[in-house]
């Protein structure tokens, strides 16, 4: 007899929390609709209008006639143009074939994940991370596992946490949510790990472009040996301002590539090709634009930083990249992260959505602007009183 009602949904997906980043994305446009002022600190946009030659470059290609489908891979000019950044970059050479064109540095993740995960795979994460990285291992089937890394990483312990069942270490420098950079013998350590164990390396340098000392930087890929083994995934939304354009790219060794591809062409199909022409018109600006944004971000982090730290309860590092935040707020941050919204209608993160390690602490996004920081620093200040 069939059941009235809906059918049953896929348990990979119903089991999962929806991302908190999102969701409060969403939440602070419902209040703002509702006529409430919100001063948005919890946003992963940058806030940076996007340059005019992109704009005039995506018009030109449509103009052009690039409305159709394209190359499922992302278009040759643009996949030269990314392999070419790559390079100069990471001094290793990266070819075309060795970079696939994605929807933005997420479906990157995505992609990598579904080309190398079996049901039962266990990922070790380096906690706090960015909310999707656990619940993209479980919609493969996998097992995240997080390894506390807040303070530092404990070499040793991250090396207990591989099991005979882990096939990936997720590596994110500049860490989303901390603004940490992982140094030089920090990623050579997990390298190492990874050779010793066969391991795959998913890095994410969605944020490398906002380092405030560049020189100090070291991308995973550029350690030897480590490219063979490394999927590197990127966007252009942080460092361009391209945060709804959705385009993005993972580079891995061909092969990998080419299985990347195949969830691509059984998905999306491929990236709007003047949404590609925008991108290809971006990584051409000059690298002044990319460093006046990151130091725009400095010297917000800076105010950020200063006026936190004079706020009674707060404790805030200032993170050498980014333009997040992670104070420690000395209590329930999920308690505190809803008081400030119910209370001071400033939204920001827990830092327990971003992993255990993060419990304590929340995320605020410096991607408002300087006027909205100054107005959420007052009402903290005025709800909290001074540090004595």
């Amino acid at each position: 007899m069939t059941k009235p009602g809906m059918p049953a949904l896929a348990k990979r997906v119903t089991g999962l929390a929806g991302s908190a980043t999102v969701e409060m994305s969403e939440r602070v446009r419902q209040l703002q609709a509702a006529g409430r002022k919100i001063l948005p600190l919890a946003s992963g946009d940058p806030g940076l209008p996007t340059h005019p030659d992109i704009i005039a470059a995506a018009h030109r290609a449509m103009v052009d006639g690039l409305t159709h489908y394209g190359p499922a891979a992302g278009l040759p000019a643009l996949r030269q143009a990314i392999a070419a950044r790559l390079t100069e970059r990471s001094g290793v050479a990266y070819g075309p074939p060795e970079v696939l064109v994605t929807p933005g540095g997420k479906f990157a993740v995505f992609a990598a994940m579904l080309s190398v995960l079996e049901a039962g795979d266990e990922v070790v994460l380096l906690d706090p991370c960015w909310v999707s990285y656990g619940p993209c291992v479980r919609l493969f089937g996998g097992v995240p596992v997080p390894v506390p890394t807040l303070d530092g990483m404990d070499v040793d312990r991250m090396a207990a946490a591989v099991t005979p069942r882990t096939r990936m270490i997720v590596v994110n420098s500049p860490v989303n949510p901390t603004g940490r950079v992982l140094g030089r013998d920090e990623l050579a350590a997990l390298l190492a790990i990874a050779e010793r164990h066969d391991l795959w390396l998913l890095f994410d340098q969605v944020y490398a472009d906002m380092v405030f000392a560049p020189a100090t930087y070291c991308a995973l890929q550029s350690l030897e040996g480590a490219k063979g083994r490394t999927l590197v995934a990127d966007s252009l939304s942080k460092t361009y301002g391209m945060t709804g354009w959705r385009v993005g790219y993972l580079a891995a060794p061909e092969g990998a590539v080419k299985a990347a591809l195949k969830a691509v062409q059984h998905s999306i199909y491929c990236v709007p090709p003047f949404i590609q022409a925008a991108a290809e018109a971006a990584l051409k600006l000059p690298q002044s634009v990319v460093d006046g944004y990151a130091e725009l971000f400095r010297r917000r982090r800076d105010r950020g930083v200063t006026g936190l730290n004079r706020v009674r309860g707060i404790r805030c590092a200032c993170p050498p990249a980014t333009f997040y935040l992670f104070p420690d707020i000395q209590g329930d941050d999920r308690a505190v992260a809803s008081e400030w919204l119910d209370v001071l209608s400033i939204a920001a993160l827990p830092g327990s959505a971003f992993g255990p390690a993060g419990a304590g602490h929340l995320r605020l996004s410096l991607a408002c602007s300087d006027e909205v920081l100054e107005e959420a620093l007052a009402r903290l200040t005025a709800h909290y009183g001074r540090q004595e």
